[in-house]
C-alpha cells in the first residue's frame, strides 16, 4: 500500500453561495477532473486522538481510497500547515470500513500502525462523515502551475457549503498566490474570506 508522508500546506478560501460557486467555475472554465468523497473521521469514545491533537479520515472515491492521520494544522492568515501521513487502500476496503464491515484497525498501513504504536488500546469508531464535490483546474497562478480545488460539502444535517483549496508546494508560493487569488475575487465580485475551519471542525459543529 503506497504511504505519503508530506506537509499540507494549503489556502483555503470561503465561496459564500452557490452563486459565489457558479461564477468561478465560470470564470476559470472546463475543468480537467472532478471527485466525488465520502470522508469519515474515527476517533474512540473518550476522543484521545482528538485530545492528541490529530484527526484520522478514511476517504472513498470514484477511483480511490485512503486513510490519512493529521496533526493539528498551525494558520497564518489564508494559510494552513499541518502533517499528514496517507495510506493509499482499495476504495471498496474504505467504503468498507466507512459502512462498518471491515475493521479500520486492522489494516496494514502506516498511518494504522502509527495510531498501534502510540495509542496500543486505542479502539476507534466512526464520528462523522460527510460528503465532497471536488472540481479540479490545473491553472497557472502567479507563475506557479496549481490545481484549483473547488468543493461543493454536504454536511451531515443537509447544509451545503462552498469553499476555493490551493495545495502549495512551498510557504514561499503564499503571497503571491494569496495576492492572486484575491485579485481573481474581486474581478469576480465575490468577496474574499479566508476560511479558517476545515471541513471536520465544521463537521463537528454541527453535531
Amino acid at each position: 500500500m503506497a504511504v505519503a508522508n508530506d506537509l499540507e500546506i494549503e489556502i483555503k478560501i470561503q465561496l459564500g453561495s452557490f452563486l459565489d460557486y457558479l461564477k468561478l467555475l465560470g470564470y476559470l472554465g472546463p475543468i480537467d477532473r472532478e471527485e466525488h468523497h465520502i470522508n469519515a473521521f474515527f476517533d474512540s469514545a473518550e476522543r484521545k486522538l482528538s485530545q492528541a491533537g490529530y484527526a484520522l479520515r478514511v476517504r472513498a472515491t470514484d477511483r480511490s481510497g485512503s486513510v490519512t492521520l493529521k496533526s493539528r494544522g498551525s494558520r497564518s492568515d489564508a494559510m494552513s500547515i499541518r502533517e499528514e501521513i496517507i495510506g493509499e487502500i482499495d476504495p471498496g476496503l474504505a467504503r468498507s470500513v466507512i459502512g462498518g464491515q471491515t475493521d479500520l484497525m486492522g489494516l496494514d498501513t502506516e498511518p494504522i500502525t502509527i495510531i498501534r504504536e502510540k495509542f496500543p488500546k486505542l479502539k476507534p469508531t466512526l464520528l462523522l462523515q460527510f460528503r465532497n464535490d471536488r472540481q479540479i483546474k490545473h491553472y497557472r497562478l502567479a507563475d506557479y502551475d496549481l490545481d484549483l480545488e473547488i468543493d461543493k460539502t454536504e454536511f451531515a444535517d443537509g447544509s451545503i457549503e462552498y469553499e476555493l483549496e490551493v495545495e502549495l508546494e512551498d510557504e514561499i508560493q503564499f503571497e503571491r498566490v494569496q495576492d492572486s487569488l484575491r485579485h481573481m475575487f474581486n474581478t469576480l465580485a465575490i468577496s474574499f474570506v479566508s476560511q479558517t475551519k476545515s471541513k471536520f471542525e465544521r463537521a463537528l459543529e454541527r453535531g
